[in-house]
């Protein structure tokens, strides 16, 4: 179980000094219930957001994200929903990454040790970005036809 809490209010606070010696914790500012507009000069419109603290990215995973979507009242029954984090210092129309893996999650921890806060959107039923779209390591894909007997002629091969 993770130690996380949804900030009652919208205060900033001083992350660095209140983390300093813990190089595993860390905030998410979630977006939630808006859309993004198109690109170029994307935007996140029409949504809230919540600060969460306390995070710790060892512990961390994509159901804590379904956790605090429900605890915001979020959550319908059959309701899909597509998780995006910015990369720090990024922006909307090249920064965003696909949040619904354990890779994509170790992603998001390559940040946290040297940024403390980071920014987590959401979308509800459908997603017109293509971060869930694109291989998280194209390089490792290898697309290679394989002859064997008439029972499986073509297959594709992932390393």
């Amino acid at each position: 179980m993770s130690g996380w809490r949804i900030r009652p209010q919208m205060d900033e606070i001083d992350l660095e000094a209140s983390y300093s010696g813990n190089p595993t914790v860390f905030s998410i500012r979630l977006h939630y219930g808006g859309e993004f507009t198109k690109f170029p000069g994307r935007k996140y419109i029409n949504g809230q957001q919540k600060f969460v603290d306390l995070i710790d990215s060892d512990l961390f995973s994509i159901h804590d994200i379904d956790d605090m979507m429900e605890e915001l009242g979020c959550v319908e029954e059959g309701k899909v929903m597509y998780y995006h984090f910015k990369r720090p210092l990024g922006d909307l129309d090249f920064g965003l990454f696909a949040l619904g893996s354990d890779q994509d999650v170790n992603h998001l921890r390559s940040y946290v040790a040297s940024h403390k806060l980071i920014d987590v959107y959401t979308e509800f039923w459908r997603t017109n970005l293509h971060t869930y779209a694109m291989s998280p390591n194209p390089s490792k894909l290898r697309i290679e036809e394989i002859v064997e007997p008439s029972s499986c002629s073509r297959r594709l091969c992932l390393e």
